[in-house]
């Protein structure tokens, strides 16, 4: 992949290949960005760049044994480590630092990626910290993480931090049309879903039950103020609720629904609307609510999103919001 070809966030990939042209790659960066948003996938074209042997204006070349290399997963001076388990632990960073002082082993520089950073234990991040302290030449470090916060202070201020924003929904549906082989209405709702995370939206294209999981959010989502009871309300819920992530999503799909109405109610145009194909629908429910309503739904969905994040218990959470909003 070239830095042009990048989704989205083209400062950011034109920032990393002008340092590739004046060969002035720092020894250590944190790409931070939600999850799909394309930092691997950043990280490993600038590792291939940084590698090339013939690059053009920062571009890698794409034809030198480097090059290939490293789109084959096989370059010898290119590492990546992620969690193991839940965390990534001291022992696998001092498992890096050991390559750190070996030689490298295709060409004269070493790229280590460590993705899902913001898990390193402590004891894994201070480990760390002295590598940063004390930089090898010839050594580029590159930390992918969700949550920056979670790294020490002195990790990042020993770092170019590149923040990756969210991709516009019109540039990750040309993408999803362009690389997979899906229909406009599915690369438009996929897009609309990815919360701007191209990753994301191939990855709602590739589950099978996307679509019907949105259908069944939308009923959910109409129940909390058609007079459904709770026990119909929660019924509606199923399985869609069954864990912490697929309810948080479960949930982010309910208040899209919410988002349309309150977009409609505002007077907005279509091109607004993430569920187009239910428009009339929309356009017929809006008449059935307010606007106080509609904001006080997604204050409460937000809320509720929050107690969950927090550990709270899923049913409980929702009860509670069902019953403060009716």
């Amino acid at each position: 992949m070239r830095f042009s070809e990048f989704i989205g966030n083209k400062e950011a990939a034109d920032r990393l290949r002008k340092q590739i042209i004046n060969g002035k790659a720092f020894h250590a960066y944190i790409f931070d960005g939600a999850e799909g948003i394309g930092k691997r996938k950043l990280a490993y074209t600038f590792a291939q760049a940084l590698m090339c042997k013939n690059s053009i204006d920062g571009e890698p070349c794409q034809i030198c044994d480097a090059c290939k290399k490293v789109v084959s997963g096989n370059h010898g001076d290119i590492h990546y480590i992620t969690t193991d388990g839940s965390s990534i632990k001291d022992e696998q960073i001092e498992g890096l630092q050991e390559i750190l002082f070996s030689k490298p082993f295709d060409g004269d520089r070493t790229v280590l990626i460590i993705d899902k950073a913001d898990t390193m234990t402590v004891r894994a991040q201070n480990r760390l910290l002295k590598t940063l302290e004390e930089p090898v030449g010839g050594v580029t470090l590159i930390l992918l993480t969700e949550k920056i916060s979670e790294l020490l202070p002195t990790i990042t201020s020993r770092s170019i931090v590149i923040r990756l924003k969210p991709v516009e929904k019109e540039q990750i549906k040309e993408f999803l049309l362009r690389e997979t082989e899906t229909d406009e209405l599915s690369a438009e709702l996929a897009a609309a879903y990815s919360w701007g995370c191209p990753g994301k939206g191939k990855r709602l294209l590739d589950e099978e039950d996307f679509k019907a999981r949105r259908a069944r959010s939308i009923v959910s989502a109409r129940a909390i103020v058609e007079k459904a009871t709770l026990t119909e309300f929660m019924a509606t819920l199923g399985e869609d609720i069954s864990g912490k992530e697929a309810a948080l999503e479960f949930m982010e799909m309910m208040s899209f629904w919410y988002k349309d109405l309150l977009f409609i109610a505002n007077g907005m145009e279509k091109s607004y609307i993430v569920n187009q194909d239910h428009y009339e629908d929309l356009t017929e429910f809006c008449k059935k609510t307010n606007l106080k309503k509609i904001c006080r739904i997604l204050e409460k969905l937000e809320d509720t999103k929050y107690d969950i994040m927090m550990n709270v218990s899923i049913n409980y959470a929702l009860k509670n919001m069902y019953l403060e909003i009716n």
